[in-house]
């Protein structure tokens, strides 16, 4: 049998390494001022990535939903139309009898 890609100890690993990165990152930070600035740099050039990401999965939501409202919409259509066919067909479209 296979192992596993990925077990339970490596991913607690894996956090515990990223944990102890940002600590080491962050007292760094504290006592060195350029590397202090250019992480803000970097900082914000992702923060607007992550914001136009957000936009991106916000249109793509939308675009379900207007899909979604347009073929509500014309369904209803339909039907109305189909109704009033039925309607005046029904009642005009019938031949005159004369006796």
């Amino acid at each position: 049998m296979a192992r596993p890609i990925l077990t339970d100890d490596m991913v607690q690993h894996a956090r515990e390494d990223r944990e102890n990165l940002e600590k080491r990152i962050q007292d760094e930070m504290e006592n060195d001022q350029e590397l202090s600035e250019k992480y803000a740099k970097k900082e914000k050039e992702r923060s607007k990535k992550t914001v136009y990401k957000s936009r991106r999965i916000e249109n793509a939501k939308i675009k379900e939903r207007d899909k979604v409202v347009n073929r509500l919409l014309f369904a209803i259509i339909t039907i109305v139309v189909f109704l009033l066919v039925l309607f005046f067909w029904y009642y005009f479209g019938t031949p005159i009898r004369r006796s």
